[in-house]
């Protein structure tokens, strides 16, 4: 018995150096997020898509220019969201911040995150922060300012395009509207 936990504990450690040991994404960056409701009537051009990276710039690149995913697209979805990471150097710390921008609405989510490499050039990471939202607005920040948990991965997909992906949970949502408190987004950024 006594072996196995032996065994266990030493598997345990050559993991975690080993984890430790690899890179991971390293650098800053900022980019355009698209609302992850926009997945279900993107998923035909994902699927004809030779790349998912270039699916998710174009998609990021169109919801910039305005074009609407779908019609059926809640009002929170219009408008443009930014997405930026400042990489602390020689920390697993990174400060995030995301902002969504629209004539009648806007919000702004600064977030501290810690960074876990999984791989060449990729990361988990998991924050949190606090939402500003323009009282009585719905953005996909929220409909309200409040705590904000999130937890996402990404991933180098060439010398400067970072690709990712994140959920977002607001903690202080107001549920008896039809508000979701919990979001789901993806985008595409440039790394310097």
């Amino acid at each position: 018995m006594r072996l196995w936990l032996g065994l266990g504990a030493l598997g345990a450690v050559l993991l975690t150096q080993s984890a430790l040991a690899q890179s991971g994404l390293e650098g800053s960056y900022v980019g355009v997020a698209v609302d992850g409701s926009a997945l279900q009537d993107e998923l035909p051009n994902l699927l004809k898509s030779i790349e998912p990276q270039d699916w998710i710039v174009d998609a990021a690149l169109r919801q910039m220019n305005g074009a609407a995913f779908n019609s059926q697209s809640s009002q929170s979805t219009a408008g443009s969201q930014f997405q930026g990471r400042y990489d602390v150097p020689n920390s697993p710390i990174s400060v995030r911040g995301t902002v969504f921008v629209h004539s009648e609405r806007s919000a702004v989510l600064p977030i501290l995150s810690y960074d876990l490499p999984v791989g060449s050039g990729t990361n988990l990471y998991a924050g949190a922060g606090y939402a500003i939202v323009r009282p009585g607005t719905v953005t996909p920040l929220g409909t309200q300012s409040g705590m904000v948990l999130t937890t996402g991965i990404e991933a180098s997909a060439g010398k400067n395009l970072v690709i990712y992906g994140d959920t977002k949970l607001n903690l202080n949502q107001d549920r008896s509207g039809n508000a979701s408190s919990l979001r789901f987004q993806f985008g595409a950024g440039y790394r310097f």
